[in-house]
């Protein structure tokens, strides 16, 4: 009890240490993930407050969730699901909360609807403007929204303003990879195959242009065909196909692995076979990849790590409100299969 008489909560020790009331329960009730220097900063303030024994074992038995957090993920707009990358690392995100004391509330809906009304009666219901943002660009009310009043991380993106925390694949390096595993294959003649021009795919292309500037015979063209979907890739190309006995490109550098399989699918409606016909590289590494046949070459990367540090970043957002904001990049590996063909020995790599 302070000298008034007032009861001291966890509130009044989180303002006096400059953290989280959630800092406060984890450092008082124990918790294993917490800065020494926090945890001890957090009890003394608590014994000069006069914070008492009783109030401060209750944190010992943890809430069942610290943070509550809204998902906003975009709805596929032909099937209504969700797209198999963000699902993995969604799942991923799953296992990590309940490591990390975070209650999710995911919420799946059309990118086009993700406004500031809707946002906001979600912050609501949900009692929280804590949020992970995966894919989607804030428009600028839902980004106010979010300086002004909470937390927000993008997952497969970032902020080119430097108003959020992100984490992200390296786009640039992957397609770097990718294109060199078609160089070194022998093919000089190449097709990069975007369905958009957003930050990511942007970035893709110019590895992708980069790689093919550095070696001094090859040529590389670009098609932008609208949607990064399996069904636009099938579509553009079983019309493509249908209209063309032959083009000048080699190998096709798709910008994911959606797209890569939908032209694959287009290639075999069409009579073509990859890689005879052509060869192929996506990027991503998505489950159906290794289904293909023949298996996709593609560009992997860890979705479970990219979860996992999408927690990490909003916890220290939460704890550290004013702290610089961070891009954190995930690295990429090269993925073999069978959908490239060695030009001249007629053997796929």
């Amino acid at each position: 009890m302070t000298a008034r008489g007032k009861k001291i909560s966890q509130a009044d020790i989180a303002l006096r240490a400059d953290v989280s009331i959630s800092t406060v329960s984890r450092a008082l009730g124990g918790a294993q993930r917490i800065s020494p220097v926090v945890r001890e900063r957090v009890r003394r303030i608590a014994e000069e407050l006069g914070y008492s024994e009783r109030e401060r074992a209750l944190p010992a038995r943890m809430p069942e969730a610290e943070i509550k957090t809204v998902v906003y993920l975009p709805m596929h707009p032909v099937t209504g699901g969700l797209h198999p990358i963000f699902q993995e690392t969604y799942d991923g995100m799953v296992a990590a909360a309940a490591e990390n004391g975070l209650q999710l509330f995911p919420k799946l809906i059309p990118e086009e609807d993700l406004d500031l009304d809707f946002v906001t009666r979600q912050a609501e219901a949900h009692g929280t403007a804590t949020a992970f943002m995966f894919y989607v660009d804030p428009i600028p009310e839902v980004a106010r929204f979010f300086q002004e009043n909470g937390s927000l991380v993008l997952v497969n993106n970032v902020d080119t303003k430097m108003r959020f925390d992100s984490v992200i694949v390296d786009n640039y390096a992957g397609m770097k990879l990718a294109t060199q595993a078609m160089l070194d294959a022998g093919h000089r003649r190449l097709l990069f195959v975007a369905g958009n021009l957003r930050y990511s795919p942007r970035e893709r292309m110019r590895g992708f242009f980069d790689a093919v500037s550095e070696c001094p015979d090859a040529n590389g063209e670009q098609l932008v065909i609208g949607h990064d979907r399996h069904e636009t890739a099938l579509e553009y190309f079983k019309r493509y196909f249908g209209e063309h006995e032959s083009w000048d490109w080699t190998g096709m550098v798709c910008g994911n692995d959606l797209m890569a399989i939908g032209t694959m699918q287009a290639a075999r409606e069409n009579g073509l076979t990859v890689p005879d016909d052509f060869s192929v590289i996506g990027f991503d590494d998505i489950s159906w990849s290794a289904m293909t046949a023949p298996r996709l070459d593609t560009i992997r990367y860890d979705r479970i790590g990219m979860a996992e540090e999408a927690i990490r970043l909003l916890r220290r957002r939460i704890e550290k409100p004013d702290a610089p904001v961070i891009k954190a990049v995930q690295g990429v590996t090269y993925t073999a299969g069978g959908s490239i063909r060695r030009i001249g020995s007629g053997i796929a790599t």
